[in-house]
């Protein structure tokens, strides 16, 4: 009976560890520019880091007008190829940055969070220069498979440099 007792608490334990560790501004920093590499890059595994039931809403300003996606992970994963075909056949250059995150877990033991951060991105290509700043709010859920987007909202601007 002591040794179960003894197990059931080691598990918790780690269990407990791995959901703090998860939730670790580190390890959401580097999942958040792994997901955005491989939306760049066109990878059908961005796409797949998107719950089925996402809520998703975009809004960017810019100097031709302002675009919206709403809707769920078809409108999304269309986004992405449609963004991913424009970077490859500009050959484009991207680089992104993110910054003020902040980390709101929830569901004890921390199975989801909201991810609130500042997104910096400048996009090089032949004659062509943009930077864009999005103010982005995601809602991550933790699973067996690693994180899933369950809601994103952005709101941001681009303007040509």
């Amino acid at each position: 009976m002591f040794k179960l007792i003894c197990a059931l608490i080691g598990v918790s334990v780690a269990y407990y560890a791995y959901s703090a560790h998860s939730f670790s501004e580190g390890s959401v920093r580097s999942w958040l520019a792994n997901h955005e590499a491989r939306e760049i890059g066109g990878s059908e595994s961005a796409c797949d880091d998107y719950a089925d039931d996402v809520e998703v809403a975009l809004t960017a300003d810019s100097a031709k007008g302002t675009w919206d996606v709403e809707g769920g992970k078809d409108e999304i994963c269309g986004y992405i190829k449609q963004a991913s075909a424009a970077y490859t056949v500009l050959q484009a250059q991207v680089h992104t940055s993110f910054d003020d995150v902040t980390i709101e877990r929830g569901g004890f033991p921390w199975r989801t969070a909201i991810v609130k951060y500042t997104q910096a991105a400048e996009i090089n290509a032949a004659r062509v220069s943009l930077a864009s700043t999005s103010h982005n709010e995601v809602t991550l859920k933790r699973t067996f498979g690693g994180f899933r987007i369950t809601r994103l909202q952005a709101t941001g601007k681009t303007v040509r440099q």
